[in-house]
């Protein structure tokens, strides 16, 4: 999608454009609907509580869906347009006309979006730690869903080397790899300690959501845009590049750490923070079933850069 034009029409766009756009006119206009009866009805406190659930949850899903609408290339002028018209509760229609979109130096975009997939690999093994143990404390001794949690590590591996290719690829300086780069142990728990606060069924929905094989097809298609926009995308020759990173294992690993320390720090009062830290260790089942990676599919490589061939816009 290069060089939408003004008056574009939403039904002249792909079909997986535009289902994505309404997806986030039907999530805002939902969110804000939820909010007003939220601000204005007489809930109770159980109620007024289980709304705040659901507003938290309808957000993080139009947040996440117009991660995917931006990583398939659609301009963010539209995304934003998108949902403006859902919290304000205009209607959105295949006769929708979209604005122009302002055109981007791809130095710039490319940036952000490392930096925004850095972020997401964070969010993505502070998920996977503390869903691993709510499913501990829930009695689970084995992954119940093999196959999505396979799909979240490779998710999780074409981020990572999209994250590096790009970094590669428009030669960012050491310091905004650094800046990109640097996870600390600090933010890893931070973002493990929020997550502690969801239930089962929230973290499933989350995990799930991450899990979508839809992450890694955009991946595909970006890394094949940015190749043709700079020709060619400079493959990392040193260990010291592919090491500004932390991988997509070491991540999941320092989380799980956090969140043992978090959960021993909370149990220190009542002596049983060696118990809490156990308690927070994953089964050895279950650790398995979740850190092995099993044989990926015939010609799949899904570290490194031939296994994003498909083509596709730049977000």
């Amino acid at each position: 999608m290069s060089g939408p034009n003004s008056g574009t029409r939403v039904g002249d766009l792909p079909h997986e454009h535009t289902a994505l756009l309404r997806e986030i006119h039907y999530l805002a206009a939902e969110s804000a609907r939820l909010r007003q009866t939220t601000d204005t009805a007489s809930l109770s406190v159980t109620d007024h509580a289980r709304a705040l659930t659901q507003l938290e949850r309808l957000d993080r899903e139009r947040e996440l869906t117009e991660i995917a609408a931006r990583s398939q290339g659609i301009p963010p002028s539209w995304v934003a347009q998108a949902r403006q018209a859902g919290r304000a509760g205009r209607a959105w229609t295949d006769e929708q006309r979209l604005r122009a979109a302002p055109r981007q130096q791809t130095g710039r975009r490319t940036v952000k979006r490392v930096v925004a997939d850095a972020r997401q690999l964070v969010d993505m093994a502070a998920l996977t730690a503390a869903r691993e143990h709510r499913l501990t404390a829930h009695g689970f001794t084995s992954e119940p869903e093999p196959a999505a949690a396979q799909q979240l590590r490779r998710n999780m591996e074409a981020l990572w080397t999209r994250a590096v290719r790009t970094a590669a690829a428009i030669e960012m300086s050491g310091r905004e790899r650094a800046r990109a780069f640097t996870i600390t142990d600090e933010q890893l728990q931070q973002r493990t300690e929020q997550y502690l606060h969801y239930g089962l069924d929230e973290l499933n929905a989350e995990w799930r959501s991450h899990a979508n094989p839809a992450v890694a097809a955009s991946v595909r298609r970006s890394l094949s845009s940015l190749r043709r926009e700079t020709r060619t995308i400079a493959t990392p020759s040193t260990p010291e590049l592919d090491a500004d990173l932390p991988k997509p294992a070491q991540l999941t690993d320092r989380a799980r750490a956090a969140l043992g320390e978090t959960v021993a720090a909370d149990h220190t009062d009542t002596g049983t923070a060696t118990e809490a830290a156990i308690a927070a260790a994953m089964p050895a089942q279950l650790a398995y079933d979740l850190d092995t990676n099993t044989s990926p599919d015939v010609g799949e490589q899904p570290t490194t850069t031939e296994a994003y061939r498909d083509a596709g816009p730049d977000p």
